[in-house]
């Protein structure tokens, strides 16, 4: 016969397990918009297009790229994050789909503040395809500013198509570039001008020096011109004003090797109003920094 304290042991190790479970999960926050509330909005100017997504009692979620960039996602929290252990990311179908589907979206690393997770371009992308294609990313990661327990955050796909197209027509306008900038000066011009001033050589200075300290970036010379005048005259404009910042750069020890022109007229204005502010900023030279090693991989048309 079974021995009758034994069982009363594991009776009693059984309720115990049922109420910790019980209380391990009423520590889990949830936070998400409702299916019939959910919504995208997109936010535009003409140097940086967002994707956002309100998350009720935590905080947004939102796809940024910016001029010159590549997507980034991030998640921005209404309170600041301790940071801590990994986030935990999956996605699943809708209720509604048959059989319910869930796949791994893998860890990443959280920081402590108001954006406790941001994402370069490969994860950014691989959660914007899931919310594309109808599915829920859902992220689970420790939360110490409102008691102890993980927090649960999900985003909702419902209207995230209805934003997209807006989302990508505004991307679409944006300078794309074939690497990652690791910094960015910017060297300003008179008008119908491709002299050097004495605060474009200031600059130029600093950068020369830099790379003479530090000579394993490469430097990537942007020509712009405003808007005045027509587009073959302000294209050849921008490409002398590029020149004579390399010409300057060689000047001052930069190796040839390490610098490359682009021009693009008054096709990518940093400014675009009218108006003698407007068109001074937009007179320039922009001089990215770069990795010299780099495996730079064309991304994906969003």
């Amino acid at each position: 016969m079974p021995n009758c304290r034994a069982i009363n042991l594991l009776l009693l190790a059984g309720v115990v397990g049922a109420l910790s479970a019980t209380t391990a999960g009423a520590q889990l926050k949830m936070a998400h918009a409702s299916w019939e509330r959910s919504s995208w909005q997109v936010e535009a100017n003409s140097q940086q297009c967002a994707l956002t997504h309100d998350i009720p009692r935590f905080g947004q979620a939102r796809f940024e790229q910016s001029q010159g960039r590549r997507l980034q996602f991030a998640i921005l929290a209404d309170q600041p994050q301790a940071g801590g252990d990994p986030a935990r990311a999956h996605s699943e179908s809708p209720p509604w789909q048959h059989p319910v589907v869930r796949r791994a979206l893998g860890e990443f690393p959280v920081q402590q503040g108001r954006t406790p997770l941001r994402l370069a371009e490969k994860q950014a992308r691989r959660i914007y395809r899931e919310l594309e294609q109808g599915m829920k990313p859902v992220f689970e990661f420790s939360d110490r500013s409102d008691g102890p327990g993980p927090v649960q955050v999900s985003l909702m796909p419902v209207r995230f198509r209805q934003a997209l197209q807006e989302f990508q027509h505004c991307a679409a306008k944006l300078l794309y570039l074939d690497f990652e900038p690791v910094g960015e000066e910017t060297v300003l011009f008179a008008t119908n001008s491709d002299r050097l001033t004495l605060a474009a050589r200031r600059v130029l200075e600093k950068i020369a020096l830099d790379h003479r300290r530090q000579p394993n970036f490469r430097l990537v010379l942007g020509g712009h011109a405003d808007e005045r005048g027509d587009a073959a005259f302000n294209l050849d404009l921008s490409r002398r004003r590029a020149e004579a910042v390399a010409h300057y750069l060689r000047a001052r020890g930069v190796p040839a090797a390490v610098i490359e022109t682009r021009f693009f007229g008054a096709t990518l204005p940093a400014d675009p109003s009218r108006g003698a502010d407007a068109w001074a900023r937009n007179r320039r030279v922009t001089v990215w920094m770069a990795e010299t090693s780099t495996d730079s991989e064309v991304p994906d048309n969003l």
